[in-house]
């Protein structure tokens, strides 16, 4: 299929149709993940946010062929949340809950 000469919506609904069962298959990746992440990190440091899964097509995700996710680990510009991004034991928590995550997902799957 030839993008060029779409509109934003075509090339969005060709995107859905193309990539279902990647889409699928990536959300329960990001679940896994994200309830990976916030369990590891309210462990540690109490209560935090969850900004939950979401779903959109991310340019930068159309050409994986396999499942996808990008990651937000928090907002350097909040005030708590930006001190923790900054300390290197914050940082091991959130991979540690990224790899659990991954682990979990292909035990699942």
């Amino acid at each position: 299929v030839m993008f060029e000469n779409k509109d934003y919506y075509t090339k969005n609904a060709y995107l859905s149709l193309l990539s279902r069962e990647k889409i699928v298959e990536s959300h329960k990746l990001g679940i896994d993940v994200s309830n990976k992440m916030i369990q590891n990190v309210r462990r540690h440091y109490g209560p935090v946010e969850d900004g939950g899964v979401k779903t959109a097509n991310f340019w930068v995700l159309v050409g994986a062929q396999m499942p996808a996710i990008l990651v937000e680990t928090g907002y350097i510009t909040h005030p708590k949340e930006g001190k923790n991004l900054m300390k290197s034991y914050y940082q091991s928590l959130l991979a540690q809950g990224i790899a659990e995550g991954i682990e979990l997902y292909l035990k699942n799957k």
